[in-house]
């Protein structure tokens, strides 16, 4: 028995040290706050209402489902991220991953989780936003929103997504196929 124990013990000895170091860590990229003001600073469990402005008798609610922090390793680098998960009752489910980059680069899909159809994107470049539409201040049928990025792209579920700082998505177009279903406007945020 004692020699058993004892080859067990070698085993896990010579098993143990033959295990790849891991790669030590030189560079971290973390979200910046604006980022997160934008995307993640929201609890799940919150609810967002909106009105169709082409129908005022129509309305959707889109709440967040669950929220994850993730690591990438690459190498030597350690970036931060974060995947959002979103239920609405109306329109096409989609999760939100936001992931930070070198140089004060970071990037945002809105994905609506089907095969073949693409994500909705964001880039963030040292605090400016390339390839978004940004506002100040936007009017969207009588209410009033700061800082707002109009989304690049669409998809054959949402276009025109804005989104606004510290409010979450505040206007989106709700798409079937190639046309307008819904353009919904934020009348009411519920938090948890």
């Amino acid at each position: 028995m004692r020699k058993v124990v004892t080859a067990i013990f070698v085993a896990l000895v010579a098993m143990s040290s033959c295990k790849e170091k891991e790669p030590k860590i030189t560079k971290i990229y973390e979200l910046s706050e604006e980022m997160k003001a934008y995307f993640v600073n929201y609890e799940v469990g919150t609810k967002w209402i909106y009105q169709d402005t082409l129908d005022a008798a129509n309305f959707d609610t889109i709440e967040l489902i669950s929220k994850e922090h993730f690591d990438v390793i690459n190498e030597t680098t350690l970036k931060k991220g974060f995947e959002l998960y979103y239920k609405p009752i109306k329109s096409k489910d989609f999760k939100v991953r936001v992931t930070s980059g070198i140089n004060n680069t970071y990037y945002v899909k809105v994905d609506p989780l089907e095969a073949g159809v693409t994500a909705l994107s964001f880039e963030n470049h040292n605090n400016s936003w390339p390839a978004s539409v940004y506002y100040d201040k936007i009017e969207i049928t009588g209410s009033i929103y700061h800082e707002v990025i109009i989304s690049p792209s669409g998809n054959l579920y949402y276009s025109h997504l804005s989104v606004s700082k510290n409010n979450g998505i505040v206007y989106f177009n709700k798409m079937i196929g190639n046309a307008i279903y819904g353009c919904y406007k934020l009348i009411k945020t519920i938090k948890p």
